[in-house]
């Protein structure tokens, strides 16, 4: 999946293909958030979009006014996804003032492309979904498709119901079978994770928005109109980054999901233990008094968020997400995993996410990280498997599932290249992404942390031994 950005906030021109581990890195206010909130808001959003681009094939199917229709997959989707989605593409960026909560004028010149390798034979794959009534639970519909078949089938059981009744759901069926195996389910852990996890009892958008409503609001002005409070609180609720809202929704119903046992940790307890020994406990939800942090060992009391440690509350909600609601195929975003982490931990975390990567995740972080970035390096070198790393992976007890190959790796850095003249447009400078090299035996070079490390080395070379100026 490859996302192409023109003049996106501090982005002149990029080009960003996700790999199953995917790392940005560079300067302060270079353009990190504006990709990483770009790409979540897309995967978050684009069911929604594709539902409005399939509105002319349900309406052709609706002039037949059948019980039955039939919709040739192969024939309408083969080798035409790219123009499906680049559509798609143009109708979220209308949506980018309300994925970043900023103002339009900040995006009036933005463009985004999405694209994909149709590579996915998605005939193969067998789905059934029945439409039952709310009341009753009787089935009004079946939609189906055979495996190895291109076609798609609609059943209508109801005589009061047409196609078009249907759309909602067939458009879903049709994203899930045809679109969905290049576009999957992502998650977030924004960089506000940590002040997220202290006040997850307060942090209520509807609430505060009805109240400061409430508050601006004359009692006449809405007694006479009282959709003003709905249109107040939403406006109160637009004020917040979508990955913002969604991170701190996430963790505001921590406590209601906290027996569930997602798929990924059914099938790879190991992940749980690695990330237990990452916070050295764990984390329970306890009658009266709710969400609490276990150190290990008898006897060690418990601690709620406010009484853990940073590290706790920075991890809580990645945490959560690997117990109860991960599975193979996701993309998972952390946006700079080392915060409130002492190096060790950042080693920790970079090996816990490369058992992420292996157990089928795709992760995708951002990072001012040096030391993320050389444990990285350290897996990605150790995955050569020569005599030599084999037993350096022994001494230095690195499981197998730890280890990365270097063509499952993606590192951009931002920063500025010369754009080549072109016609009668002069060379300029623009700000973007640029791909980093990496190679099985050296891992991935980062210009960025290895010239302020020389820098740093320099100047403290010239304070030990550089003599009298």
């Amino acid at each position: 999946m490859k996302f192409k950005f023109e003049k996106l906030g501090l982005l002149d021109e990029a080009e960003l293909e996700l790999a199953d581990l995917t790392i940005i890195c560079g300067e302060n206010n270079t353009g990190k958030t504006y990709a990483t909130y770009a790409v979540y808001g897309f995967l978050r959003s684009w069911r929604r979009l594709l539902r409005t681009e399939l509105i002319s094939l349900i309406k052709a199917a609706d002039s037949a006014k059948e019980q039955t229709y039939q919709f040739d997959l192969k024939e309408i989707f083969s080798g035409k996804l790219n123009t499906y989605l680049e559509a798609v593409s143009k109708r979220y960026v209308k949506q980018l003032p309300d994925v970043f909560a900023a103002d339009p004028v900040y995006f009036e010149n933005a463009q985004i492309k999405v694209t994909v390798s149709e590579s996915i034979d998605f005939t193969q794959r067998a789905f059934e979904r029945p439409i039952k009534s709310g009341s009753d639970g009787k089935v009004l519909a079946t939609i189906s498709k055979e495996k190895d078949s291109d076609l798609l089938k609609v059943l209508i059981a109801d005589d009061g119901l047409d196609i078009w009744a249907l759309s909602e759901f067939l458009s879903d069926a049709i994203a899930e079978i045809v679109f969905s195996p290049y576009l999957p389910n992502t998650f977030i852990a924004s960089a506000e994770r940590t002040g997220a996890a202290i006040f997850l009892k307060e942090l209520d958008f509807a609430r505060t928005g009805m109240v400061e409503a409430l508050r601006t609001l004359d009692a006449k002005e809405l007694q006479k109109n009282p959709f003003l409070l709905h249109q107040r609180m939403q406006a109160g609720s637009d004020s917040y980054a979508w990955p913002v809202r969604d991170n701190v929704d996430f963790i505001r119903q921590l406590e209601d999901f906290d027996k569930d046992i997602g798929e990924l940790a059914i099938e790879n307890p190991a992940l749980l233990t690695s990330f237990d020994g990452l916070i050295g406990g764990s984390y329970k939800v306890i009658k009266d008094r709710g969400l609490v942090y276990k150190p290990r060992g008898n006897g060690k009391p418990s601690f709620s968020m406010g009484e853990s440690s940073s590290c706790v509350r920075a991890l809580l909600d990645i945490g959560f997400y690997l117990r109860c609601k991960a599975k193979s195929g996701d993309v998972f975003i952390i946006d700079e995993p080392e915060l409130n982490l002492h190096p060790k931990n950042q080693r920790a975390l970079a090996r816990l996410v490369a058992r992420m990567v292996n157990a089928g995740i795709k992760v995708f972080v951002t990072t001012h990280s040096d030391y993320l970035v050389k444990e990285f390096n350290t897996l990605i070198m150790l995955a050569q498997k020569t005599d030599h790393t084999q037993a350096m992976q022994t001494r230095y007890k690195y499981d197998d599932e730890e280890l990365l190959s270097p063509e499952r790796v993606r590192l951009y850095t931002t920063g500025v290249i010369t754009k080549p003249a072109s016609g009668e447009t002069k060379a300029t400078k623009i700000n973007t992404l640029i791909p980093a090299k990496i190679q099985a035996d050296i891992g991935i070079e980062v210009i960025t942390f290895d010239t302020t490390i020389e820098d740093m080395n320099s100047i403290q070379n010239d304070i030990l031994y550089g003599g009298e100026l």
